[in-house]
């Protein structure tokens, strides 16, 4: 026998499956975890009752035809004026030929599409050649959502225009 070579009552080394076993472990616990908090922390709806509202699709489609047929163009920004990310929407409005929209009626409200926080309503002053201002003071800097309903004479249109707050 030579020094190099294993005696036969020699025992290969028992502890290489117990490190594979234990892995395995580690990973079952982990997707285990992560399973239960996905399940518990989201509900699957996206909207409250998808079945009507999947029914009545069709609608949703007509009624955004014909606000593309209005060929109304809308650009917003939001503009800090003071301290606290207090500040000022200002919306602009043009028709299909470019020209400014005067005398819209505007319901319109901030939303913060990234966490939850109440809308914060807004209430649009005009101020000639087709611009709209509305004061408001926003909690956090980031993204927020316009979200506006305008109309003029029985035409309406449905604003949702993101706006970001430095």
């Amino acid at each position: 026998m030579t020094m190099l070579s294993k005696p036969d009552g020699a025992r290969k080394s028992s502890w290489i499956p117990w490190i594979f076993v234990g892995c395995m472990i580690v990973v079952v616990v982990v997707n285990a975890i992560m399973v239960t908090l996905a399940v518990r922390s989201w509900s699957g709806l996206v909207v409250s009752k998808p079945y009507e509202r999947g029914v009545a699709y069709n609608r949703v489609l007509e009624a955004q035809h014909r606000q593309d047929a209005l060929g109304w163009r809308f650009q917003a920004a939001y503009e800090v004026t003071g301290d606290d990310f207090d500040g000022r929407v200002v919306l602009l409005a043009s028709d299909k030929a470019g020209l400014p929209m005067d005398g819209l009626r505007l319901e319109a409200k901030l939303v913060r599409p990234v966490e939850r926080l109440d809308p914060i309503p807004l209430v649009f002053d005009p101020a000639g050649g087709g611009r709209y201002v509305a004061r408001a003071s926003v909690p956090k800097p980031g993204q927020w959502e316009l979200k506006a309903l305008i109309a003029s004479g029985d035409d309406t249109y449905t604003l949702a225009e993101r706006l970001f707050v430095k």
